[in-house]
């Protein structure tokens, strides 16, 4: 046992003055992950299309242009976002415009949306916020991809999307005494690892899980689960996944730990050779996609 555990463990005896029985066992996440329900058959076609490196564009957009209410998501966001005279008519106009990663983060945004009255304070989070973090990580993920900073694949988007998706899984397992231990233990350690510490699991691991279960790709997969631990899997889409991540906590919080030129200094900034100047520009032009694609997810 570590002295990290060793204490939260006493913290726990503490608090319930019994033996602390607070580790979740991985047959209790799956009991949770098999119960969500499926992806939607338009989602399920995407993903088979888009697993075929020599897809065919029509069978793409086919696919799309039978789910009404994703057509109509893609129309907008596409029109939202364009710069030049005239306006977007088309699916196929719509499909080009945004590419493959957004058309498939659109569609899997229902999916991943947390119900209204979820309560997800365990993690500081209402979901309202947790929607808005998501949505703010893709919109960082594109602008990386836009100023072709790495070859981070067409998964980039899915995998901002589905990154924190572990914290809703979760929250079917807290208890009163796991939400006090991960609110009033102050171990000078990061949230990923005072969740493993306590439930021996953390989210990242667990969005991994629902990732593999919807047979994603294993690369997506595996970036979720390191995205906060980068050097156990050296790979450009987990770096990117990182960076985005914490240019989304950036803007959204006012901790000086979060400042760009802070952020500059992380592993992943420098495997994406990321120079500060260059994340600046990354880090205000998302915040302008953010405010263009917030109508899109919804």
């Amino acid at each position: 046992m570590t002295p990290v555990t060793m204490e939260i463990s006493a913290a726990m005896t503490n608090t319930t003055q019994t033996e602390p029985t607070y580790q979740l066992s991985h047959e209790d996440v799956m009991r949770t992950v098999n119960a969500i329900p499926p992806l939607p058959p338009s989602v399920v076609q995407l993903n088979k299309i888009f697993s075929d490196p020599n897809y065919e564009f029509a069978d793409l957009v086919r696919a799309v242009e039978l789910d009404a209410s994703l057509s109509g998501k893609l129309l907008r966001l596409a029109n939202s976002a364009r710069r030049c005279p005239g306006g977007v008519g088309s699916i196929r106009e719509a499909v080009v415009q945004l590419g493959s990663g957004t058309v498939k983060s659109v569609a899997m945004a229902h999916c991943v949306r947390p119900q209204p009255g979820m309560d997800l304070s365990a993690f500081d989070m209402t979901p309202e916020s947790y929607w808005k973090h998501s949505v703010t990580v893709v919109c960082y993920a594109e602008e990386l991809m836009a100023q072709g900073v790495a070859q981070f694949g067409d998964e980039f988007s899915v995998a901002a999307l589905l990154h924190d998706y572990g914290k809703i899984v979760l929250v079917a397992h807290l208890t009163p005494e796991h939400c006090s231990l991960l609110h009033q233990i102050d171990l000078g350690i990061s949230a990923p690892d005072l969740e493993r510490a306590i439930l021996s699991i953390d989210h990242a691991e667990v969005s991994a899980v629902v990732a593999r279960e919807w047979n994603l790709p294993e690369q997506l997969v595996n970036s979720i689960q390191h995205h906060h631990r980068p050097n156990l899997f050296d790979h450009p889409l987990c770096h990117g996944l990182n960076v985005a991540n914490q240019l989304a906590q950036h803007l959204e919080s006012t901790d000086d730990d979060r400042r760009p030129e802070t952020i500059a200094r992380c592993l992943s900034t420098e495997a994406l050779r990321l120079t500060p100047d260059r994340l600046k520009d990354v880090s205000e032009q998302g915040a302008v996609r953010l405010k263009q694609a917030l109508e899109a997810y919804t």
